[in-house]
């Protein structure tokens, strides 16, 4: 799982490309909730992140849509994430905080930050290297990369190169033309190379200095990605929730796997799709009737149980009380 920050500007660019309606197809395919549109709380799956990339390019007839979004990408548009980065007093700083909280930003990801002579590197690793769109997941997640240093050397900075783990494509002058700088192809590792010296610039006196923690990334981001496949499940239910209603076949897909095989990867945890929708529901149940504004009747329908009477016993199961006493004791309370 991946924060939903890190569809930046795609959706926009989607939207202002092709519509509304294909931007809503396209989101609905790749399971990614629309208000991820506006809002980006929470996590999505890497599978929906790097799919959406990959229709948004077949939609647009692009073959490398990661290079014409690449320019409007920016970590300031992760939230207090990139906040953290950026606020850093030199930029060897934010890129060293960039790798320590690389955890927070996703469960799969994984960054490392070296010297190595007069050049320094970042080295980036996608967690779905073999995905059909990971080309375009690449130079987006460089551009992104590439922004860091730019707020601290001003916007006409170049990398010395990029390294890419990947064989060089057809028009490879294009990604030359994007980065304005070398490109080296099928590398061990995707990454951003800069001169040892562009480390010690420091932050702008221009620009407002927010005292941003870690502390402070952990609380937007929930404590981190969900952790295994059980945590994942539950938070794409949440996010069905939201939207059509809990489908099995929707969220196996959404994390690029079959229903089998998500089915046993489940039970090897030790739960079942079923015991996960059910207290993804009743959990949410619970939130619904604090508030003392659903009917029961409501809460069933809008919760997907077949009955009134099938809600209550699954909520009594679980919580210990029949949903209208629950509710009573919320409200007293």
């Amino acid at each position: 799982m991946i924060t939903a920050k890190a569809l930046g500007a795609m959706p926009q660019f989607v939207l202002n490309e092709l519509g509304e309606k294909a931007l809503m197809r396209s989101m609905k395919e790749t399971g990614l909730p629309y208000r991820f549109v506006d809002e980006r709380d929470g996590y999505i799956s890497e599978q929906s992140l790097a799919s959406f990339i990959r229709l948004a390019g077949r939609q647009l007839g692009e073959e490398k849509i990661g290079l014409l979004w690449a320019p409007y990408l920016t970590v300031a548009d992760y939230g207090v994430w990139g906040a953290y980065v950026l606020s850093a007093p030199s930029l060897a700083g934010a890129l060293t905080r960039a790798v320590e909280v690389m955890h927070l930003h996703s469960a799969e990801d994984r960054a490392g930050f070296a010297i190595r002579g007069d050049r320094a590197i970042f080295a980036y690793r996608f967690g779905l290297g073999r995905h059909p769109g990971y080309a375009d997941i690449a130079y987006s997640a460089l551009a992104v990369i590439a922004s860091i240093p730019k707020c601290y050397l001003g916007r006409h900075w170049r990398p010395t190169c990029i390294l890419l783990d990947f064989p060089k494509p057809p028009r490879a002058f294009e990604v030359e033309d994007v980065f304005q700088c070398p490109v080296t192809y099928d590398s061990t590792s995707l990454a951003l190379v800069l001169d040892r010296s562009d480390l010690n610039a420091c932050l702008p006196l221009t620009r407002p200095r927010r005292t941003v923690t870690a502390g402070d990334v952990v609380r937007e981001r929930s404590g981190g990605p969900p952790a295994d496949v059980a945590e994942a499940v539950t938070h794409i239910l949440h996010h069905q929730m939201l939207e059509a209603g809990i489908s099995l076949e929707q969220t196996a897909k959404t994390l690029g796997l079959g229903v089998r095989s998500l089915q046993r990867r489940l039970s090897e945890t030790g739960v079942s799709f079923r015991s996960l929708s059910n207290r993804a529901r009743v959990q949410k149940s619970t939130e619904l009737l604090r508030t003392g504004e659903h009917s029961i009747t409501a809460i069933a329908n809008e919760l997907g149980y077949s009955s009134p009477n099938n809600f209550t016993r699954a909520f009594k199961a679980q919580v210990g009380l029949p949903p209208r006493a629950y509710a009573a004791s919320a409200t007293a309370g």
